[in-house]
């Protein structure tokens, strides 16, 4: 227990004690707790359109400068690529130095990093802007988690995060619905100079606005000044000498791989793994091509742009219904919906005729299940495991499904070279999504959590 001059009188104050757990897991939401959480949401949604920024505008850049939409795959792993750099290797300096630094800094890298593409918007040049794109929205990603949950109550954590994650697809989703006014009026450089912009407003209103993580400067920096006004604004009858905060059990830092393949959970392990990197190599390749394919399948710019937008809305709706269906010990139900859904919509699309509008459709439904089910792995991942592998759970999911997410634009490059049609790339996404289904189907008994999930701070 990490203490600001904490007694037992103190702690045994009751529901105002000076417990920072017990404060922010109170029922009412603080004026400051909200604000928090718009300002995370508006963050997230920013990195949303800057992750959808370029396949926007590969079709547009590839007709300028005479090039093959191919040739820029490279480029759109690279930001993909970035994520998983900026997420494991730079993101943990918020645990060290706070999660709002870290926060202003990687929006301002995204923003530097995204107007630099305008200099030459092919080549190593642009790979090399979305690299430090990716690093930047990987940063933003990890430290805004990290606040949202600083300052949840636990009874509407999994809601709060669930609804916060939902703002990436729903960035995502704002970026192909206006992309075609923003072409229109100045081309595809419009859609990365708003991508800039963004970002850069979101570093000004985090400094104006966010307060750093309660819970986060009572255990490592007791005696900072910033503690006192933000309990100002939060708790105004405490005393800023009074808080304490519980640490987290340190038993699951401990946990190791091998616990996650020891034989009561190899199975669980293993699929749980299967299906996130399938998930994530479906939904980036629709995230990465899908203007590129809709354009090739003869849609009109206009239509291929708002297209792209459907699987981003089916995932907001998507992961919003699994978490209610998870929230009332319907895990099982929900994945299974989630990923036989997306295998019947891609089945449609392969298969079946259809027009712009039925096609439509079946995007937003394999959205909902690949988008929705992204949206939501890390949290059914740790709730699949005993308290001491949580981290160890929640640390490989994220590095494991960055393998699909990285390797799907390659595999759509390859696949435009092939000359591959639209339709036909859409339908062999049915082979790693029904494989999840299937497997998740057949290891189901291993898909009932042993333990309800408990944050640091809760009680059962």
């Amino acid at each position: 227990m990490a203490s600001v001059a904490p007694t037992a009188k103190a702690s045994a104050a009751g529901a105002r004690s000076g417990n920072v757990d017990a404060l922010i897991d109170e029922p009412r939401l603080s004026g400051l707790q909200v604000r928090i959480f718009v300002i995370c949401a508006f963050v997230l949604l920013c990195e949303g359109y800057d992750l959808q920024a370029l396949a926007l505008a590969v079709p547009e850049i590839a007709d300028e400068f005479g090039i093959a939409a191919a040739r820029f795959s490279v480029a759109l792993s690279a930001s993909l690529a970035g994520m998983a750099i900026g997420g494991a290797l730079f993101a943990p300096f918020g645990d060290r130095h706070g999660r709002k630094p870290m926060l202003i800094i990687a929006m301002l890298l995204t923003g530097a990093s995204t107007i630099a593409t305008l200099a030459f918007a092919h080549g190593w040049w642009i790979a090399t802007c979305r690299l430090f794109t990716g690093i930047g929205l990987g940063i933003t990603t990890v430290n805004a988690a990290a606040m949202i949950s600083d300052y949840s109550p636990a009874k509407w954590r999994f809601l709060l995060m669930t609804l916060l994650t939902s703002t990436v697809p729903g960035g995502a989703f704002l970026a192909a619905m206006i992309a075609p006014t923003l072409i229109a009026a100045d081309g595809w450089r419009a859609i990365f100079i708003l991508g800039a912009v963004v970002p850069f407003a979101g570093a000004a209103v985090t400094w104006l606005w966010a307060p750093e993580s309660l819970k986060w400067l009572v255990a490592t920096r007791p005696g900072d000044s910033r503690i006192g006004a933000i309990l100002a604004q939060h708790a105004p009858d405490l005393d800023s000498a009074r808080l304490f905060i519980t640490r987290p059990d340190e038993t699951s830092e401990r946990g190791s791989i091998m616990g996650l393949l020891s034989p009561q959970h190899r199975v669980r392990t293993l699929v749980v793994w299967l299906s996130a990197i399938s998930g994530a190599f479906s939904l980036y390749l629709m995230v990465s091509w899908l203007p590129t394919l809709l354009r090739q399948a003869h849609w009109s710019t206009a239509d291929a742009l708002t297209g792209t937008a459907a699987p981003q809305l089916g995932g907001i709706g998507g992961s919003l219904l699994m978490a209610w269906a998870i929230d009332r010990r319907k895990l099982l139900v929900a994945l299974v919906t989630g990923y036989g859904c997306a295998t019947a919509a891609l089945l449609g699309i392969g298969l079946l005729p259809g027009s712009v509008l039925g096609w439509k459709v079946m995007l937003l439904l394999a959205g909902a299940g690949t988008s929705g089910m992204q949206s939501i792995w890390m949290a059914v991942a740790v709730g699949l495991y005993p308290l001491e592998l949580r981290a160890t759970s929640a640390g490989w999911v994220a590095a494991v499904s960055r393998i699909g997410a990285v390797t799907a634009p390659l595999a759509g490059g390859i696949a435009l070279s092939a000359h591959i049609a639209p339709q036909h790339v859409l339908l062999a996404l049915v082979a790693p999504i029904g494989a999840s289904t299937i497997a998740i189907v057949l290891a189901r008994r291993h898909f009932v959590p042993p333990l309800p999930v408990i944050e640091p701070g809760e009680t059962t």
